[in-house]
C-alpha cells in the first residue's frame, strides 16, 4: 500500500514508519523538517507544514494516511481535503485525554466524552504559528480538541476513519521521559543500595504501552479495515511490579521507600511531572491509568513483555546521559521525601 505518515519523524510516527516499511509498504513522511530522525533510504520525506501549505501532497495518491500530530479539527480537514477522495483509510492518533475525567474504572470507547468548547477552539486559534505543532501548547484544551479531531475525521470520511485513543507511550526515543526517569534513576543506583522514594501505596496501578505495539496496532487497523474508536494502551500493572522488573533487568539494588501521597503534595512535589507515573491524587484521576482495552485486544492488540521495553530503553538512555530529563524528582526533592518516608 502507498502510505503517508504525518509526523513520521516523531516518536510514534517513527515507529509507524518502521512497522509499515517492515511490512513491505511504500512509505512517505510528511514533516516540517524540524525533528532530526534517521529514516530508511527508501522512505520518502515530503517537507511541508500542515498549518501552512499542503500543495506538496495535493494530487498524490495514498491508500492509507496515519496522522500522529493533529491537534485541531481544522488541521484534520485541511489535510483530508489535500489528500483527496481516494484515501481508503485514515488513522488518527487521538488520546485517552479525550475522556476528561477518570472516575470510572476501565473506561471503554462508549463512555461519554466532552465536546470541545468555544474557549477550546479560541485557544487553538490564538496560538502563535510556531506553537501549533506542540501538544503541550494546547494545555487543558488538548483533550477536547482531540475529540473534535475525531469528529471531523468521522464527518469527512465516515467508515474510512479510525481514531486510536492512545495511552502513555514508552520506549527508546520517548520524549516525555516518564518511564525513562525511573529507568535512569535505578540504573544510577546500580551497585549501591541507595534509597529511592516512591509514591505509596506500591500497589497503585500504572498503565503504558510500548510505542512499537501501538504502531503495530495502527497498521492492523489499516490492514484489517478497522473503523471507529479504539483505546490503545497496555495492561495495568502495579507500580511496585514495574519498579521491581526495571531493577531486575538493570541489576539494581535500589531500596524503595514508600511515601504517602499527602506528604508528596504537602512538600509541593507534583505528581506526574516531578513524580513520573504517579497520577494526581484526585477523584477525577482515580482510574487515569486503568483504561479498558478489551475491544482492541479482541481485534489483535498485542503488548510485548515489559522487559522487552525496558532493555532497549535502557540502552538508548545510557548513550545520552548528558541529556537532562524533562521530568522527575531532583536530588533535593528526593532527600526531602526520604525524611518523611514511612
Amino acid at each position: 500500500m502507498r502510505c503517508l505518515v504525518v509526523g513520521g519523524t516523531g516518536f510514534l510516527g517513527g515507529a509507524i514508519v518502521n512497522a509499515l516499511a517492515s511490512d513491505g509498504h511504500s512509505v512517505s513522511i510528511l514533516s516540517r523538517g524540524k525533528t532530526v530522525s534517521n529514516v530508511a533510504p527508501d522512505v520518502e520525506i515530503i517537507r511541508a507544514d500542515r498549518y501552512e501549505d499542503l500543495t506538496a501532497v495535493q494530487g498524490r495518491q495514498f491508500d492509507w494516511a496515519f496522522d500522529t500530530c493533529a491537534y485541531t479539527p481544522a488541521s484534520v480537514e485541511r489535510l483530508l481535503i489535500a489528500l483527496g477522495k481516494d484515501l481508503s483509510r485514515y488513522i488518527l492518533i487521538s488520546s485517552v485525554s479525550v475522556y476528561g475525567t477518570f472516575a470510572e474504572d476501565g473506561l471503554s470507547e462508549t463512555a461519554t466524552v466532552p465536546d470541545a468548547s468555544a474557549e477550546d477552539h479560541e485557544k487553538a486559534a490564538s496560538l502563535p504559528r510556531e506553537n501549533r505543532a506542540s501538544a503541550f501548547a494546547y494545555g487543558t484544551s488538548y483533550g477536547p480538541l482531540k475529540r473534535a479531531c475525531e469528529q471531523k475525521a468521522e464527518e469527512q470520511l465516515g467508515e474510512r476513519a479510525t481514531s486510536l485513543r492512545v495511552g502513555l507511550l514508552v520506549g527508546a526515543g520517548d520524549y516525555t521521559d516518564r518511564l525513562t526517569w525511573w529507568v535512569r534513576r535505578l540504573d544510577e543506583a546500580k551497585g549501591e543500595r541507595k534509597k529511592v522514594p516512591v509514591p505509596a501505596p506500591l500497589d497503585r496501578l500504572v498503565q503504558m504501552i510500548d510505542v512499537r505495539d501501538a504502531a503495530n496496532f495502527a497498521l492492523r487497523c489499516a490492514s484489517d479495515d478497522l473503523s471507529g474508536i479504539w483505546n490503545v494502551t497496555g495492561k495495568p500493572i502495579s507500580l511496585h511490579e514495574a519498579l521491581i522488573e526495571i531493577a531486575r533487568v538493570i541489576g539494581s539494588e535500589a531500596e524503595f521507600v514508600p511515601v504517602e501521597e499527602e506528604r508528596i503534595v504537602k512538600a509541593e512535589i507534583s505528581p506526574w511531572t516531578d513524580v513520573p507515573l504517579m497520577a494526581p491524587p484526585t477523584p477525577q484521576f482515580k482510574y487515569f491509568l486503568s483504561i479498558g482495552t478489551t475491544k482492541a485486544q479482541a481485534a489483535g492488540l498485542v503488548c510485548r513483555p515489559f522487559p522487552d521495553t525496558i532493555t532497549p530503553l535502557l540502552d538508548w538512555d545510557r548513550a545520552r546521559r548528558d541529556v537532562n530529563l524533562k521530568c522527575g524528582m531532583t536530588p533535593d526533592q528526593e532527600a526531602l521525601l526520604l525524611k518523611t518516608g514511612r
